[in-house]
Order: C-alpha cells, then structure tokens, then sequence
C-alpha cells in the first residue's frame, strides 16, 4: 500500500504544473490543520485512547479542499505533513499506537485524495469557467462518496487482515463512526466550494472553531460509552443496564417486564483449562449469542464475572420462559475458536427468570426473584431455565 501510494505521487508530481496561488492555497490548510491539532491536542490524545473502533480524526477537513482545488503533489504533501504533525504531537503519547498505525493512515488518505482528485477530473475536467452549476455539486458528491469508499474498505480490509479475523465493529465502525467521518467529508466539501467559488484562501479558518466543537462532542460520546459499556464483551455493563431496565419498568403502566439471569455452568473450568484469555474470547462470544437469541426490544447487559442479564418488556411469563430456552439452546451449540486449533464447546448456561409486577413493584424485588430462580436451575442440574413462584 505504501508503495502504491508513493508511486502514484511521483507519476502525478511529474505531470503537476505548480502555481504561486497553489502554493498559498496549501499553505493556508496546513496552517490551518497544524492550528486546529494544536488547539484539540488533548482532546484528541483522549479520544484515540477510548476508542476501539477505526479513529476518525478529522483530518479530511484539511485534505478534502487540498484534493479537490491543489495539484496532486500539493495534496500529497498537506496530507503527510498533517499526519506526521498529528503522530508527533497527539497520537506518539497513547500506548495503542505503533508507528506503522499513522504510517497505514497517511497512506490511506493519499489514496483516498487521489480517489477525489481522480473523479473530479473525469467528472469535470479542465476548462470548466464556473462551480455554481447544480451538476458541479453532483460531481463533489460522487468524489466523497467514492473517497469514503476507498477509505472503509483499505482500512476495514488491513485491520482484518492483521487482526486475522472479520469484526464488523472494529472493520467497519459504528454507525456514529461513520456519521462522523460523513459530516467531516461534509465540511471538507464546503470548504473547497469556497475556494472554487473565488473566497480567500484565509476563509478557511472559519472551519477551525466547528472542528475543535466536532472533536469535544465526539469524546464526551466516547467517554460516556466507556462509562456505560462492558470493555470484554461491548455489552452494557451493571450500572447502564440497571438504568435502561429501571426506565422498562417505570414506562410499562403495569404491564409485564420479564428479568433473565443467565450464569454460564462450570466457567472456572474453562479458565483453568484454557487460560483467562480464551476465558474472555467465550464471553464475547456468549455476549453475541444472547444478543441475537433475545427479541429486537430486549436489553442484555453483563452482570458481573460469567453472569448475563436480560431485560424483557412486555412480556408474559411463558414468552419471558421462551426467550431463556432459546439462549439456553444457542449457548448449547456454541463453539469458540481460540489460539491455534483449540475449539471451546460444550458450554451451558442457567437461567432464572422472574416479571414484574408479579414479583414486586420495583425492578430490585424482581432481581431477587430471578437471581433465586438461577439458584433453582443451578440446584436442579443446571443447563436449564427456571422460575420461581411468586409469594403474597
């Protein structure tokens, strides 16, 4: 890829004729870009160390004008320049970042500049008087919806390759990932209208103060889904599922809200046998599973060590008894690939389930029920689901 990338600078800079206004043009979005990392170093440094899905760093803010308005080998040399100042002053401190990490990005966005660049000179060559034209805007369109393209799949393709394993979340992002990398092409895009409509260069800095706003309001997302997420399994964790199963129970008007307990049967032995890290890879595993056997309205969560929740809103107490054999038979057909040729299998789970308000008018009676239920099915031979019955 970096030679793929070098390659195509030195053929494009040998047939890119450099003017003194593209020159200031690049110097403008590397003052620019250099300002606005210095101003969001911090907060930057802080959002790469939470994240766990591809980082969005909003450079594109800077590159997609230098894509679009500068000769190739202008552009090339705004998005090394950035990357290397971006690596040097925010991203060299964070522990989960190597070298070669900023070195695949920097390379990425070179192609992903001459993917733009490329579509709007086929789309609209050299000759063109003016950008006012209702066509032209299709033609930015086209080019960052193409760039967005070359950039997931390069980036999703190299981190499954390296990780030796497909995860759509760590591949592909989440959906506010990918918003945010939209939003930021968005406002690359109207930065490069300016340009190509007659504004000053200089007018560029009117995008810095929306930049460093983008980059408060994406860590304080990052920081409060750290607060709330389990980091094993990226299920909710104690406190967070508590807090959306409380709010169930508050907005039911009486109606049933079913609560699992599911404790997977004998995990100590899995940890013994295999080591804690395999351990982990089984609830990640078990995490998926419980999220695809519940129903679309239902909220599983982590209780604590090999412990699940699930809360159920209107339910009855046969569907709520449904949805825990389902689990049951799920985890039953599991099996989990861990390092080198070792398959773990043979898994199984207990399950209590309780509903309110048969068990009580809040939420922490009916997690007493179905905790004691779990007991029953663990005390009846586990690798089963079980109730209890209600008492007054």
């Amino acid at each position: 890829m970096t030679a793929a990338a070098l390659a195509l600078t030195m053929t494009l800079g040998l047939r890119s004729a450099i003017e003194p206004h593209a020159l200031m043009v690049a110097g403008v979005l590397l003052a620019m870009g250099v300002a606005e990392t210095e101003m969001a170093r911090t907060v930057e440094r802080d959002r790469r160390e939470y994240n766990d899905t591809p980082h969005v760093n909003l450079t594109a803010v800077w590159t997609v004008p230098g894509a679009i308005v500068l000769p190739p080998v202008l552009a090339a040399v705004v998005v090394v320049a950035l990357y290397l100042h971006l690596y040097w002053r925010s991203w060299f401190k964070v522990r989960r970042v190597p070298a070669y990490r900023p070195t695949l990005s920097a390379m990425v966005a070179l192609l992903s500049c001459y993917t733009t660049w490329g579509v709007v000179q086929l789309l609209a060559p050299a000759g063109r008087t003016s950008w006012d034209q209702l066509e032209l805007l299709g033609v930015l369109v086209i080019a960052l919806v193409a760039r967005f393209m070359v950039n997931s799949l390069v980036i999703g393709a190299a981190i499954s390759l390296f990780e030796r394993r497909f995860d759509p979340r760590r591949a592909i992002g989440t959906w506010h990932d990918n918003a945010l990398e939209l939003g930021t092409l968005g406002l690359g895009a109207l930065s490069a209208a300016a340009l190509l409509i007659g504004l000053h260069p200089a007018s560029m800095m009117l995008a810095v103060p929306v930049v460093l706003v983008l980059h408060r309001n994406v860590l304080i997302r990052q920081l409060e889904e750290a607060a709330s997420t389990d980091p094993k399994t990226g299920l909710a964790n104690a406190v967070a599922w508590t807090a959306m199963a409380a709010a169930e129970v508050d907005r039911s008007e009486g109606a049933g809200v079913g609560v699992l307990m599911v404790d997977l049967d004998n995990f100590k032995a899995v940890n013994d046998r295999h080591g804690h890290l395999p351990g982990d890879q089984v609830l990640k595993a078990v995490a998926k599973v419980l999220t695809s056997a519940v129903r679309p309205e239902d909220v599983v969560g982590r209780w604590g060590g090999e412990e699940f929740v699930v809360v159920c809103p209107a339910v009855s107490t046969e569907e709520l008894v449904q949805v825990g054999e389902r689990i049951c038979d799920e985890i039953r057909r599991l099996e989990v690939a861990v390092s080198g040729h070792t398959v773990i299998s043979g898994l199984t789970a207990s399950v209590g389930a309780a509903i309110y308000p048969l068990f009580g008018p809040d939420l922490r009676d009916v997690l007493l029920a179905a905790d004691d239920a779990l007991f029953v099915a663990k005390d009846s031979g586990k690798n089963q689901v079980s109730t209890i019955e209600a008492h007054g």
